[in-house]
């Protein structure tokens, strides 16, 4: 086995593991998306900090650049530090995802109906497009429903976001094992 082999595999074994207690822990897993969203403006906000200086000689920043970049540290370390702001954010996160499932679906809902219209073209590859917009039409009712489940259901959908997370990582675990021994 090569050494880029010998990493994918152990990497797929602890993404693997890693997916497996986020599946086995998904309220914590939940709750670990809301860090990563602190420390990723704080980091970003640092960042803009630290350029600031080179990025205005190039005229690409200006005061309220620098006032932005210090209210992104404010809010990241707010979200690592204070409970109250991870809950705000994890409420907030979970309410915006709800309504961006709802608005995709109504959207595929939407596309369904013009899809539809597809099926009467003199093109084989149109038309069998078209014929699909049933699958479309149901993919976007259910993701209405799931939005509106969400909205009604918070807490059992920020879990099931946990899970779905794990679920998703052993995966990607599975298939870099799977590509460590077909490369």
């Amino acid at each position: 086995m090569t050494t880029n082999r010998i990493v994918l595999f152990i990497f797929g074994v602890l993404a693997v593991i890693g997916g497996i207690y986020c599946a086995a822990t998904p309220g914590l897993t939940y709750l670990s998306m809301i860090w990563i969203i602190g420390f990723a403006i704080l980091f970003h906000g640092i960042e803009d900090i630290m350029t600031w200086s080179a990025r205005k000689k190039l005229g690409l920043a200006d005061g309220w650049s620098l006032f932005g970049s210090i209210v992104a540290v404010l809010c990241g370390l707010t979200v690592v530090i204070s409970g109250q702001a991870q809950l705000l954010t994890g409420i907030t996160l979970l309410y915006f995802l709800f309504g961006w499932i709802i608005f995709a679906g109504v959207l595929g809902i939407i596309s369904a109906f013009r899809l539809k219209g597809l099926k009467k073209s003199e093109v084989p590859e149109i038309m069998a497009i078209g014929s699909k917009w049933g699958w479309v039409l149901l993919f976007g009712i259910l993701m209405v429903i799931a939005g509106l489940f969400g909205f009604a259901h918070p807490l059992l959908s920020a879990v099931s976001i946990g899970i779905i997370v794990g679920v998703n990582i052993i995966i990607t675990g599975i298939n870099m094992i799977i590509r460590a021994f077909t490369l």
